[in-house]
């Protein structure tokens, strides 16, 4: 069985979006969970992981080794014959999070999507795994829960974060996005 992890922040902050994959995803036979951190707790072994957030994928693919773990990307990506929408004539920014940085599958499958829906893709110059971007993600500490589901992957992050105030992580946000 093919699971989809729908992200608590990509719910909480894009209700809309989120609703609009949940909605695709159980059009195409898929299970919609709910939070990752109780719902990992139920995969069994054969069964598939869809996650569009990279702190899922982290406690997903550590917290059940039974089970395979995939980016939702990599998963519409291989669908045949499904219609997107066209967006033909725009221009898109791509930028690659620093957790992912060396998940070549997930972000060929992002920029293969962007190019299906008719997108100019522009590519920064620190992409992939150049890039040292994660929003705000390596300014604030590794919360206890996710070290605690994930020890061995948030642990390798730890050494990367540089605490900043959330005044400071502001100023470095409107500053990297001038």
């Amino acid at each position: 069985m093919v699971h989809y992890f729908p992200s608590c922040n990509f719910t909480r902050l894009r209700p809309e979006a989120s609703e609009a994959a949940k909605n695709l995803m159980a059009s195409l036979g898929v299970q919609v969970e709910g939070c990752c951190r109780p719902g990992h707790k139920k995969l069994e072994a054969g069964e598939t992981a869809l996650t569009v957030c990279q702190t899922c994928d982290m406690i997903i693919g550590e917290g059940a080794p039974q089970a395979a773990v995939q980016s939702a990307w990599e998963y519409l990506d291989s669908l045949t014959g499904h219609v997107w929408p066209d967006h033909t004539g725009e221009r898109i920014i791509l930028q690659d999070c620093w957790r992912a940085r060396n998940n070549r599958p997930l972000q060929d499958a992002v920029r293969s999507l962007l190019y299906k829906m008719g997108y100019e893709v522009v590519e920064l110059p620190d992409n992939r795994e150049k890039t040292t971007f994660d929003g705000e993600w390596l300014y604030k500490p590794v919360m206890p829960g996710n070290l605690k589901l994930a020890p061995k992957a948030f642990a390798r992050i730890e050494p990367h974060v540089t605490l900043l105030s959330p005044e400071e992580q502001k100023a470095r946000m409107v500053e990297y996005c001038s």
